[in-house]
């Protein structure tokens, strides 16, 4: 046993010395960028802030306290906990996490990363190790430039679509196995894995795999028939059955994925997305990394070392490397340029779907390709001359001098004088291999890739998220939704009005309206901001400073933390954790009797107050709860009102500020709402309110004893345009008669889960049941033990119709088709092991009649 291990240690040696030297490449970027544990910033930006972060804590204290995975009331007034695990948690290496205490989560994230780049370097190793039977140092500086290329550089902080890069030369060597070997266990797992860790990077690696199984056939040249129709079925089926092993949880979310905004989009009109010249030019080291589609000049992130792009134009010219191998290298090449630049086709390879910013997510693909390329190129490159040699590598200084002499936006001089510095590096250590095999050149190799990459890696990161701020609160707010939950054990929700991540109730861990998540519902997001909630419309809406009371009531918050609200609908006390914590006074329940008129609600876009008046009057026949509050005084400007809060504005002077003084004569909280396309922010009196975008939301100012509240515009501009300007009381009076008829008509909980809600109801009539959670097909519903159909309110919303009566109600959440999903992935692993017991029968009756034989 000890022997063999040894033997396979000394068969692996360069892949752990692999592992090692890319342990020490990141090790260096992470101590240069002062990241953990080398340092006190976290690699959290972007979604990774705000979307991947909060919700990989919320996965491990579901998994730590054995909460359910399939749904969860922490974000989005509740929303499918699966749909959030398959699309951003899923990653087998995210039980690292389990490992690390929750003060040290965040450090966790960038050992996750680190690791991950690691391992993509090993498995590119591996892979070529294998395919082309060649071990040695060289495998090392090939699997780091793969690791650590321009797609790792932009994309790091997705931290999901990382897994795409580890596990695409296994699914690749895989393929490999079925064609030359008849074995595809190894693709069938790998690729399991894949769809399991990201179904939508998994899609682009399905995609790929095809392509790349044609062009191995291709290049094999065993044409008969009877190979042609084993290998293909052989391909189909492995895939089929890979697919089906993860089945239970890729069917219920392929079949609830109408419901988001990440699909349906139709085709776009045929373009180019760039120019050739500036495509070719974003090939070299450490050029500007696209994050957005907005950058400056959005490209593809395709770097993958200065050494690579020289092997790539030397294989061309290489007499030596037979013209197949040459010719499916440039239609691989050619097939992803264009893949990139026309936008349909850049299109299917995003599921059918135009992405929200993070363009080209698919170019990990393109670099394996150029990768492969280069590294085939190295093997024969002891047939190429001298002269040949040089010229290629002549080749690429000029079209690195081109880059900076045409403006390309995406380097500078200081980053073209290294990668020329890197290509005259590279150019002296080949040309001295040539003539000779001293191994200590390959190692020179290594350790100029690994600048390379540390270079490439360390020039286009911008870190400086300090952990300790991201923290700061943590223990406190959790320690006191901890003191809330046990001494209101209730189904409500709590928000905080001064937001450190648009998921904080996934990172704090409490139930919550703030969600922002490509799973999110679509409807659910369009109504929400209707509703006065911020939000894009698309996949988020969050509670911004303090929404209105009547907003409160209707979704059921009982808590707010942050920020104290001047407002007698709350109490309002400091905690011993040093948070304000407010009580709201007229919280009502998940679900209340409401008019059958409820149906009949209809919402418009950018009228949030008249939208919940319209909603309250079908609910309950209110009408009324707000009353308009008038403006007394404009200063440096001119309002021309015309019609329904709809206002044409001029600014007075130089200033881009104009002042609005409204007339406070109740001396009570003013509800604003203000938007238009030239408004950055605004103050009211003292204090500013930011707003983001397009993305306008309620605002109670609180309580004011004077008897003018000046509101200052600050506009980008100083110029003439449009201006929704409210300002609202709520009629108390009113206030109370809704407030009384929901709490004489709430459905009381007696129990309640993530995924099981039960409770009663007393109907007087034949009304509707409103529940304040994201209309869903796996909710099932049951009235006095039999099951009802649901229905849908504002097209977002699950309702219930009641006759009148006592009734106990149960709701019940289950994804839909994930019974047939689980009968699908069951039915694969059968046919999978009933694949190896023939395989390995036929394995042992061919050893016996060897046996015999001899």
């Amino acid at each position: 046993m000890k022997n063999k291990l040894l033997k396979w240690l000394r068969n692996n040696k360069w892949l752990f010395i692999t592992f090692l030297c890319s342990l020490i490449t990141i090790s260096v970027i992470y101590t240069i960028k002062k990241i953990a544990p080398f340092g006190n910033n976290s690699m959290l930006d972007v979604d990774f802030y705000h979307q991947y972060g909060p919700l990989l804590n919320e996965l491990t204290d579901r998994v730590k306290s054995g909460r359910s995975l399939l749904y969860s009331f922490n974000t989005g007034l509740g929303m499918p906990f699966y749909r959030n695990f398959l699309n951003y948690l899923s990653s087998p290496f995210n039980l690292i996490l389990l490992l690390f205490k929750k003060q040290d989560i965040v450090m966790a994230y960038s050992i996750i990363i680190g690791l991950k780049a690691c391992l993509s370097s090993v498995s590119m190793a591996y892979y070529l190790k294998k395919s082309f039977k060649k071990d040695g140092p060289l495998l090392i500086v090939f699997g780091l430039l793969y690791a650590f290329s321009g797609y790792f550089c932009a994309y790091y902080w997705n931290i999901m679509w990382l897994d795409g890069m580890v596990f695409l030369p296994i699914i690749m060597y895989g393929i490999n196995k079925i064609i030359d070997e008849e074995k595809p266990i190894l693709y069938i797992i790998s690729l399991a894995i894949m769809l399991l860790a990201n179904y939508f990077i998994g899609y682009m690696v399905c995609i790929f795999s095809v392509f790349y199984f044609l062009g191995l056939f291709i290049y094999r040249k065993n044409f008969k028939l009877k190979n042609i129709i084993k290998k293909f079925l052989m391909f189909f089926i492995s895939s089929v059955l890979a697919a089906g092993i993860v089945a239970f949880l890729l069917l219920p979310l392929f079949y609830s994925l109408k419901s988001i905004s990440a699909t349906g989009d139709s085709f776009p009109m045929f373009q180019f997305n760039f120019n050739a010249i500036k495509y070719i030019f974003n090939h070299v080291t450490a050029v500007n990394r696209t994050v957005f589609a907005s950058d400056k000049l959005p490209l593809p992130n395709v770097y993958p070392g200065m050494i690579s792009l020289a092997l790539i134009i030397i294989l061309f010219i290489n007499k030596k490397i037979n013209l197949r191998f040459k010719i499916i290298s440039l239609i691989a090449i050619l097939f992803f340029y264009f893949c990139f630049n026309i936008n349909v086709i850049d299109f299917i390879w995003h599921a059918f779907h135009v992405p929200n910013d993070l363009p080209y997510r698919y170019s990990f693909l393109y670099t394996f390709c150029l990768v492969v390329i280069a590294y085939y190129s190295f093997l024969r490159i002891k047939e190429v001359s001298f002269l040949k040699i040089s010229i290629c590598f002549a080749i690429l200084v000029v079209i690195v001098l081109l880059s900076i002499k045409l403006d390309f936006a995406n380097i500078d001089e200081k980053r073209a004088i290294v990668d020329i510095l890197l290509l005259t590096l590279d150019y002296i250590v080949i040309t001295l291999y040539i003539n000779s095999k001293n191994k200590i050149l390959s190692y020179l190799l290594v350790i100029i890739s690994m600048l390379e990459c540390i270079y490439g890696i360390s020039i286009n990161w911008q870190i400086d998220h300090d952990i300790a701020a991201f923290m700061s609160d943590k223990k406190g707010i959790t320690s006191l939704i901890s003191k809330i939950k046990k001494d209101d054990n209730d189904l409500y929700r709590i928000e905080k009005t001064d937001y450190l991540t648009l998921n904080d109730g996934a990172w704090y861990d409490y139930n919550g309206v703030s969600a922002f998540s490509s799973m999110a519902y679509e409807n659910v997001s369009k109504t929400q901001r209707m509703l006065g909630m911020a939000g894009n419309n698309i996949n988020s809406y969050y509670y911004k400073n303090a929404q209105s009371p009547v907003y409160n009531t209707l979704f059921n918050i009982r808590y707010l933390i942050g920020d104290n609200v001047n407002n007698d609908f709350y109490l309002t006390t400091n905690n011993l954790t040093g948070n304000t914590l407010s009580y709201y006074k007229y919280s009502s329940s998940i679900g209340f009797l409401v008019d059958k008129d409820v149906y009949k609600a209809k919402l418009d876009e950018y009228k949030p107050f008249e939208n919940q008046t319209n909603l309250i009057n079908k609910m309950t026949n209110i009408d009324n709860i707000y009353k308009k509050v008038s403006i007394k005084e404009i200063h440096n400007g001119t309002l021309s009102d015309n019609h329904n809060n709809e206002y044409y504005y001029e600014v007075s002077s130089s200033s881009n500020n104009m002042e609005i003084i409204l007339n406070n004569k109740l001396h009570d909280n003013i509800y604003l709402y203000i938007k238009s396309n030239d408004l950055e922010s605004y103050n009211v009196d003292e204090k500013y309110y930011s707003i983001t975008s397009d993305e306008y939301y309620i605002l109670d100012i609180g309580k004011s004893n004077s008897d003018e509240v000046k509101i200052t515009l600050n506009l980008k501009e100083n110029k003439a345009g449009y201006l929704t300007f409210c300002a609202y009381y709520i009629d108390k009076d009113k206030f109370i008669e809704f407030y009384n008829y929901i709490k004489e008509n709430m459905m009381h909980i007696d129990k309640y889960n993530d995924t099981y809600i039960t409770g009663r109801v007393i109907s007087k009539d034949n009304n509707t049941l409103f529940l304040s959670i994201p209309y869903d097909e796996g909710w099932n519903a049951f009235v006095d033990g039999k099951k009802v159909k649901t229905k849908k309110i504002l097209d977002s919303y699950l309702a219930l119709n009641m006759k009148k009566g006592y009734h106990k109600v149960e709701l019940k959440y289950y994804p839909k088709m994930m019974k047939e999903g689980l009968i699908i992935t069951g039915l694969s692993y059968v046919l999978i092991f009933v694949y190896i017991l023939l395989n390995n029968s036929k394995k042992n009756k061919k050893a016996k009649k060897d046996k015999f034989i001899v």
